[in-house]
């Protein structure tokens, strides 16, 4: 009862829009002559209407089940740390430390889906690029520590190994499309303005061409990896289930001041109250995995 039992869905849907956004996007923009289909950012492929509404709306959605994903692997550390194991340290303080960067990330995918690349709110677009991909980078690696630590008693080795293997990918890809892509990769070519929306449409025989194909190649496998990256908290989130948080109501109920001056929603918790730390609203069933 106020139970939801397949919170794993919650990281595996974030993948599913992001991908829409990421391949509709790309569709809708090649159909429409908008970009060449070899090889645009994927923001470009959300820069012009029509395209741009279905880019915004899915990598929204996205943005909102990454945050609730980053909460759900904090909760799910603390269940695991305090709750099951009765653990004293630093943990704690380091996943705040993540969580809120999932969050930061969070915010950034969601800037970069709601600021297009307008002459007027570039700056923005930019900013909330940096804050979706730096940002999930170090979140990343911060949460393969944690899966290293705590394998195998919650998550197998080798996903713990394969997360490693999807982060290094996507910070040697992070590195090449700044320098290939932003930098060696930056056309002198006048951008063609669409009602002061920038984008060019890159041709082979352009000065730098190969070097922005390397930086847009880049930038696609990295997010593709930080995306299955993502998906890979379903192994965890698998055996865990989410019970709803209690509300408790403090006020005074009508003009005769009853005795009652406090209700509680019927939120189900199966934290140890005994213990002298935050209730927890996660529940983790796992035996040790060998």
């Amino acid at each position: 009862k106020n139970m939801l039992k397949k919170v794993w869905l919650i990281p595996l849907f974030s993948m599913i829009f992001s991908f829409l956004a990421f391949f509709c996007g790309y569709v809708i923009a090649v159909m429409e002559g908008h970009v060449n289909a070899i090889w645009p950012y994927i923001s470009d492929t959300g820069t012009l209407p029509p395209e741009s509404s279905f880019f915004g709306q899915f990598l929204n959605l996205s943005a909102l089940f990454l945050a609730l994903t980053a909460y759900l692997r904090h909760r799910q550390i603390v269940e695991f740390y305090w709750h099951r194991h009765h653990v004293e340290g630093k943990w704690r303080f380091f996943s705040l430390i993540f969580l809120f960067i999932g969050y930061a990330s969070s915010l950034g995918v969601s800037m970069v889906a709601n600021f297009q690349q307008h002459s007027t709110t570039m700056y923005f677009h930019y900013s909330g690029a940096l804050l979706a991909f730096g940002g999930g980078l170090i979140y990343a690696w911060g949460q393969t520590i944690f899966s290293y630590i705590m394998s195998p008693k919650l998550v197998w080795k080798f996903v713990s190994h394969f997360r490693f293997v999807l982060t290094t990918i996507a910070t040697m890809t992070f590195f090449t499309m700044i320098i290939f892509g932003c930098i060696l990769g930056r056309s002198k070519e006048k951008h063609k303005e669409h009602e002061h929306y920038k984008l060019l449409r890159w041709k082979t025989d352009m000065p730098n061409y190969k070097e922005h194909t390397i930086g847009t190649c880049s930038e696609w496998i990295m997010a593709i990896c930080f995306e299955i990256y993502i998906l890979s908290f379903v192994v965890e989130l698998r055996d865990s289930s989410l019970h709803a948080p209690k509300l408790n109501i403090n006020s005074d109920l009508d003009e005769n001041n009853d005795d009652i001056k406090s209700y509680s929603s019927k939120g189900t918790e199966t934290s140890d109250l005994t213990l002298p730390s935050p209730i927890t609203f996660i529940t983790i069933s796992y035996d040790d995995v060998h």
